[in-house]
């Protein structure tokens, strides 16, 4: 890129390190070239799931380095590539050299630095060593009638490809990430063997070696399709070079191409495709140059669930599944991804995969339905199955779902004065059938199916929608329905409870039983009931007393202690803290304000709605809520933690206090329909609370006046607490 300067001075000049001959003495614009950086490692094929974190981590090093070695460039300049085999990032516009930074540093006072004849003592000279000046190089100033020496020096001026030597590598070492390997005789580690490291500016080479590999200016092409290497001549030409030679550099280019082709694909052959984000992003991930064919398997095996067929083509080999154009059912063709590769044998191959796959499914759905998928015939083999050691079988597990399930739906019924949308028949039915099929060969096999098989063989064997919908749902993060939402709370909390009571609990990144998704589900559910036309809300704190005295069994209760119920009380808050703040994006002091005054668990919705009322009212405050806030501050903090509410009316002698405490009983025995009704109430004793403080001594000499006073904003305190604590909110402009 070509950036216009103007020189114009000599001292510019020799800091961009140009000859006389380069520049005349007359002012003139010279046109300067901003070098390129190509850093480039090619590697054994990488996995799926951390390529994309691996090349922000090498990206995010890079950028770091250079910062800290004053080298500045621009978010907009930087360009990452990766793919299975590769991960590049391209800078453009960077400096030739290093800034230079001029450092002053002050040293000891000027007595103690020179004796009267000006001669330097040991102190200036150490000092003037330490920065590898003589002390003739020191200079004097004057601080506050004080004189010091001074140690001037400039820092700086290196080349950015020896810097680059350094920092490049360096990127490397500071990548982390699970299972990464050594090979070889070699301390450095990466996510699998480097092969080959491409490495200039411009069309320089930057010269280091890592894990026993030198950096070149070369990179290599598509593994089958171009196998010579491929010499780069400059870093902008890249991506251009790398798509000759059958490799598209760029993930997002890649996604793109794979979600257009498997729409063209599916459209010629009159169908439609069915796009599933994560699986496009997985696949552009396992591919360097992909193209779409469609392949087909005997129409037959339509005959099994659409569920079946789909996760056999999708999860486990990554195909692309579509459905006929006129109405919604799955066609029997499906499309691969392929890298490049001959058609006709990646075809052939494809199909032979999926008859076989699809063959064994289609075998496990006939001897599953050689026995009735009920309770009763089915629940002795949940008997002989664990749940985790030291918590009974599946079996239990059932029952304690069962019982918590039907507490839940008699307590919403109760909430809502009418009945739901399903029985209290469907619920138990739900709670009785949603494991079951664990003890299915379907699910022994397919795994992913759980919940979903079930609810197939549930509709075979003539139960409700509602009850096979329950199942299926039952495992999500937000049911969509009645059923998989009290079953799906009731056997989340059984998992969180009866883990946390074994000491099964997550620590940092460790949380082998997904608690924490799950204790997200549960908060994510109770917030998105509203949103299908639910009204009721859930206390959890109740239903975790009725688990506790009414579900569990006795050697169960003897675990879940104290200590371990607060744990589990903290866990849930920590999640549906997390949720207001990450996912509703609602300021951390609010949310603490609320929570600290309430228990958010016993209703979760209304909660998260006060804290919402909040956040509107205090991140752009208006003068008047401004106002508020000062106010409800002064009355809160001054109160000491002794007294009580209970107010001597006797003691109180002034107007303004009589007049402060009539407001406050009125607003205290009053009913509010909404937080919204109660905060617009409280914001009108501003006026009341500023002419208290202004006009009233709170701390009497008087200690009877002075309690009388206190209990007074005691009782102001306590009201106030109701909407939240108003000291833990920070005064905004």
């Amino acid at each position: 890129m070509q950036v216009k300067i103007r020189i114009k001075s000599l001292e510019l000049r020799s800091n961009l390190a140009f000859t006389s001959k380069d520049l005349s003495s007359k002012l003139k614009y010279k046109y300067l070239t901003m070098p390129e950086l190509l850093f480039e490692i090619g590697t054994e094929e990488l996995p799926p799931s951390s390529i994309n974190s691996l090349t922000n981590q090498v990206k995010g090093n890079i950028v770091k380095s250079l910062k800290e070695n004053n080298i500045c460039v621009s978010e907009k300049d930087i360009k990452t590539y990766n793919t299975p085999r590769r991960i590049a990032v391209y800078i453009k516009n960077l400096p030739k050299v290093q800034e230079v930074k001029t450092l002053e540093v002050k040293g000891p006072d000027k007595e103690k630095a020179f004796d009267k004849n000006g001669t330097p003592t040991q102190a200036a000279i150490g000092f003037a060593k330490k920065y590898n000046l003589e002390p003739k190089d020191l200079t004097v100033k004057k601080i506050n009638n004080a004189e010091y020496v001074f140690a001037v020096t400039k820092i700086g001026g290196q080349e950015t490809k020896d810097l680059l030597a350094k920092i490049l590598p360096d990127s490397l070492r500071q990548t982390t990430g699970d299972k990464f390997i050594s090979w070889g005789i070699y301390d450095e580690k990466f996510s699998r063997p480097i092969r080959w490291i491409l490495a200039i500016l411009d069309n320089e080479t930057i010269s280091f070696t890592y894990a026993g590999t030198k950096s070149n200016n070369y990179t290599y092409g598509h593994r089958f399709l171009s196998k010579d290497s491929i010499k780069i001549i400059s870093p902008s030409q890249y991506e251009d070079v790398l798509e000759k030679n059958y490799v598209i550099a760029s993930y997002l280019k890649r996604k793109n191409i794979i979600k257009e082709s498997v729409t063209n694909e599916a459209k010629r052959a009159g169908r439609i495709a069915i796009l599933d984000d994560s699986l496009i992003e997985e696949v552009a991930n396992i591919t360097e140059y992909p193209d779409s064919l469609l392949c087909e398997f005997e129409p037959n095996f339509l005959s099994l669930p659409s569920c079946v067929i789909q996760t056999v083509l999708k999860k486990h080999q990554k195909y692309f599944v579509i459905k006929l154009a006129d109405s919604n059912e799955l066609s029997n063709n499906f499309i691969v991804i392929t890298n490049g590769n001959d058609s006709i044998k990646i075809a052939n191959g494809n199909e032979k995969v999926v008859r076989a796959r699809l063959s064994d499914a289609n075998f496990f759905f006939i001897e599953d339905q050689k026995r009735l998928f009920t309770y009763e015939e089915r629940i002795k083999d949940l008997s002989k199955t664990t749940f985790q050691k030291g918590l009974g079988s599946m079996e239990e597990k059932v029952i304690r779902i069962t019982k918590l399930s039907e507490y839940t739906y008699k307590i919403l019924e109760e909430q809502i004065k009418a009945k739901l949308t399903c029985s209290k028949d469907d619920i138990i039915s739900t709670a009785k059938l949603c494991k079951l099929d664990l003890s299915t060969h379907m699910v022994f096999e397919l795994p992913e199916l759980q919940g979903a098989i079930g609810s197939e063989y549930a509709k075979i064997n003539g139960f409700k929608e509602a009850v096979c919908e329950g199942i299926k749902e039952h495992y999500n993060q937000c049911p969509k329905g009645v059923t998989g939402f009290i079953v799906g709370l009731a056997d989340k909390l059984d998992n969180i409870i009866c883990l946390f009571a074994i000491g099964k609990i997550p620590s940092g990144s460790t949380d082998p039983f997904a608690l924490r998704r799950q204790a997200q589900g549960i908060i994510n559910s109770i917030l998105d009931v509203t949103s299908h036309g639910n009204t009721f809300s859930v206390n959890l704190s109740e239903l975790f007393k009725y688990y506790k005295n009414n579900v569990v069994s006795n050697e169960l209760k003897s675990k879940l202690t104290t200590e371990t119920e607060k744990l589990i009380k903290e866990f849930l808050l920590e999640r549906f803290e997390s949720s207001m703040d990450i996912s509703f994006g609602y300021e951390q002091d609010i949310i603490k304000a609320v929570c600290s005054v309430e228990d958010p668990l016993s209703d979760i919705i209304r909660t998260k709605e006060k804290i919402e009322i909040l956040n509107k009212s205090f991140i752009k405050p208006s003068e008047a809520n401004k106002a508020f806030l000062v106010a409800a501050k002064r009355l809160v903090r001054i109160v000491e933690k002794t007294i009580n509410g209970n107010v001597d009316t006797s003691n109180l002698k002034t107007e303004y206090e009589k007049e402060l405490l009539n407001k406050i009983n009125h607003l205290q025995n009053k009913q509010y329909k909404t937080f919204k009704d109660l905060l617009e109430e409280l914001q009108c004793l501003t006026e009341a609370i500023n002419t208290f403080f202004d006009k009233v001594l709170v701390n009497d000499p008087d200690p009877k006046i002075k309690n009388a006073r206190q209990s007074l904003l005691k009782k102001g305190k306590d009201l106030f607490e109701k909407a939240c604590d108003f000291n833990q909110i920070i005064e905004r402009n």
